[in-house]
């Protein structure tokens, strides 16, 4: 019984190999190509495209990000979540309730035992006093 030759081409080269060895290369070619095609299909770039002039870091930097707005939106966050933190715990709870978790004056003053008008008049006085705590600071 004749048995099949595998062949391998290395540098143009046909190279003779056992069967394993053919059949393990190709899977991890095969595997390759698969890969290849669903970066294809996603339009996921590899590193080496953004390398063209020896200057990898400069050529990534996406000018789209205004990285000053970032930062001073971060620092704006900051100063309101300190600000936040001054409050007493119940101008806290209504804040949260309010603009939080989207609750509306009437449910609140509802669990609170007070009208949906006190309420509005309490949230009314929290956001002043929190004007004042962050004014010259936004």
């Amino acid at each position: 019984m004749d048995k099949k030759e595998y062949f391998l081409y290395v540098k143009g080269k046909a190279v003779k190999v056992n069967e394993e060895i053919y059949r393990a290369y190709w899977r991890i070619t095969e595997h390759e190509k698969y890969l290849q095609r669903k970066d294809w299909k996603y339009n996921v770039l590899p590193f080496s495209v953004f390398d063209y002039d020896g200057h990898f870091i400069d050529n990534i930097v996406d000018e789209s990000i205004d990285i000053e707005k970032i930062v001073e939106v971060k620092m704006q966050i900051e100063e309101l979540n300190k600000a936040l933190n001054s409050l007493t715990e119940e101008e806290r709870d209504i804040i949260t309730a309010i603009f939080f978790r989207e609750e509306s004056l009437r449910s609140i003053g509802e669990r609170k035992n007070r009208s949906y008008q006190a309420i509005g008049k309490r949230r009314d006085k929290i956001l002043e006093k929190l004007r004042k705590l962050l004014e010259g600071k936004i």
